[in-house]
C-alpha cells in the first residue's frame, strides 16, 4: 500500500543520486576553475607556481621582510638593475635576481634564502644538470663550486655557500674568477 501522491522508493533514490551527482559535478568544476585561476598569474609571467616576479629589489625586500645580500664587486660586463627578480614566499622564503650581460641575455643569477637552513627553492633558478663539483672558500666558509649545463646547453659555474645566516648561490656564464670575486664581496647594507 502506498499513500496517495507518494512516489515509489526507486524514483526517490534516483532523484537523490541525480542531485548528488549534479552537486559533485558543480563542485568539481568550481575546484578546477579555481585551480586554473590560481595558476594563471604564473603562466602569464612565465614563472613556476609559488614564484612571483617583482619590479625592484626594494619590493623584494619588503615582501621578504629583510635586506638582500648583494655583491660589492659588480663587473662592468653586467647590466644593473637586475632584469628579473623572482620571489618565493613559501616554506623557505627566497629570492633570485637575473643580471643580463651588455650584449644581452642573462649572464648571472644570484639566489638566496632569507634565513635558516632551508634550501633555495629549485623553482627560482632555471633548470641545470651538474657536471662536476668542487669546493671554494667564501666568507670564511667552505662552499660548493659546481660546473653545470643550463637549459640551452651552455656551460655555467655555480658557487653555493652560507653567509649571514642564509644560503646563497651565484651562477654565471662568465669567467670563474669574476664569479668568485662577486661571491666573496657579498654584503648586506644596513644589516
Amino acid at each position: 500500500m502506498r499513500a496517495e501522491g507518494a512516489r515509489p522508493v526507486g524514483k526517490a533514490t534516483e532523484e537523490v543520486l541525480r542531485s548528488v551527482l549534479t552537486l559533485l559535478l558543480v563542485l568539481g568544476g568550481t575546484a578546477g576553475l579555481l585551480a586554473a585561476l590560481d595558476s594563471a598569474p604564473g603562466c602569464i609571467q612565465g614563472v613556476p607556481r609559488g614564484v612571483r616576479r617583482v619590479k625592484s629589489i626594494e619590493e623584494a625586500e619588503r615582501r621578504l621582510r629583510g635586506r638582500l645580500a648583494l655583491p660589492a664587486y659588480f663587473p662592468d660586463t653586467l647590466r644593473w638593475p637586475p632584469s628579473a627578480i623572482r620571489v618565493a614566499q613559501d616554506a623557505s622564503p627566497a629570492v633570485a635576481l637575473a643580471f643580463e650581460g651588455r650584449a644581452g641575455g642573462v649572464e648571472v643569477w644570484l639566489a638566496q634564502t632569507m634565513a635558516g637552513d632551508g634550501p633555495i627553492p629549485p623553482s627560482l633558478l632555471p633548470e641545470a644538470t651538474v657536471l662536476g663539483k668542487g669546493t671554494v672558500t667564501v666568507g670564511g666558509e667552505e662552499g660548493t663550486l659546481s660546473r653545470i649545463v643550463g637549459e640551452d646547453g651552455t656551460i655555467w659555474h655555480e658557487i653555493a655557500w652560507r653567509q649571514f645566516g642564509r644560503r646563497l648561490a651565484l651562477r654565471g656564464k662568465g669567467p670563474l674568477d669574476q664569479l668568485v670575486r662577486m661571491a666573496r664581496s657579498a654584503h648586506r647594507e644596513g644589516a
